[in-house]
């Protein structure tokens, strides 16, 4: 919970940054990423889910670099490449993420290599392609001043960028042992 808390205070300062620097548009996306992890904190005491200390760092840090670097430094407007590495961590970090929670939540499952390989694959491939209609969503309906989408090349670049992520995430799980799925 400790990690949490810190990271709600980086958010809250992230967002105070925003404003002060007049990026309404980006604010609101930090502000969505912040209420989901909330929502998610108190689900997960809720509901007796608990994530991998390692999982639950990876996710926090894939958050919080987009707010940071991603809006607050401006690399998505500035930086081809940052949005790619930011594809690829967060599918990795996402996909470990949503593999957790699904097999907490379907206990004895079949959790032989080749299904977590593709379990986690298909997920975090999943979450890339939700996160990209959402990306599209915003900008038909939002019209913000910096597309998240600038066209069709960009798109599927970060596609690509999200299968790498998740093909290692997978790969990850393939040869770790994650005590809050062994467990459950």
């Amino acid at each position: 919970m400790i990690s949490s808390a810190v990271f709600l205070a980086v958010q809250i300062l992230l967002l105070f940054g925003l404003y002060s620097k007049g990026y309404l548009d980006y604010m609101r996306s930090l502000a969505v990423a912040t209420y989901m992890w909330v929502l998610y904190s108190y689900l997960e005491i809720k509901y007796h889910v608990y994530m991998d200390n390692y999982v639950r760092m990876a996710v926090m840090v894939a958050v919080i670099s987009d707010g940071f670097f991603g809006y607050y430094l401006n690399y998505y407007a500035d930086s081809f490449i940052f949005d790619k590495v930011q594809h690829v961590f967060g599918s990795y970090a996402f996909a470990l993420f949503a593999y957790i929670l699904v097999m907490q939540l379907s206990p004895g499952s079949d959790r032989n290599r080749t299904f977590r390989f593709i379990l986690i694959t298909c997920l975090g491939i999943s979450i890339g392609m939700l996160y990209e209609i959402v990306e599209f969503l915003v900008d038909m309906f939002a019209k913000p001043i910096i597309s998240s989408q600038p066209s069709l090349l960009d798109t599927d670049l970060d596609m690509i960028c999200d299968v790498i992520g998740s093909a290692l995430a997978a790969a990850q799980a393939v040869f770790t042992r994650f005590p809050q799925v062994e467990d459950s």
